[in-house]
């Protein structure tokens, strides 16, 4: 298979659900609901808006990200996808104290990071640059 014919397979499975696939994550559903049961476990059922949550948000998907693959460690990719959706969330909901956690954060940063994977994965793939 050519570079750009994969490049633009990678492109096309490239949707919130499918945006791990290339790590063997099949459904990011389960990405979500990890984040969201390693929030709970913590004691964090409550959004606000300030670093500390938004750190541990940002773990909580770390563990749930390790806890769904094989590979060792986190690709630069995916850290700077996870990093940079961080940025853009908490832009997004500094002034929103009474976001729903569960339904509205959790959601908003897991669409980021997707995004920005694909973005991140696809830059980074052989013969991209």
């Amino acid at each position: 298979m050519s570079d750009s014919t994969q490049h633009s397979e990678r492109q096309s499975d490239c949707t919130t659900t499918e945006s791990f696939s290339d790590h063997g994550i099949d459904d990011a559903a389960d990405l979500v609901t990890q984040t969201s049961y390693r929030l709970k476990a913590g004691e964090q059922n409550q959004f606000t808006p300030d670093d500390s949550f938004f750190d541990r948000l940002e773990s909580a998907f770390i563990w749930a990200y390790l806890g769904s693959v094989d590979e060792p460690g986190i690709p630069a990719h995916v850290q700077m996808a996870i990093e940079d959706a961080r940025w853009f969330t908490q832009d997004e909901f500094e002034d929103r104290p009474d976001a729903d956690l569960r339904t509205e954060v959790i959601p908003a940063f897991y669409q980021r990071i997707a995004g920005f994977h694909c973005v991140y994965r696809d830059q980074t793939s052989p013969g991209s640059i």
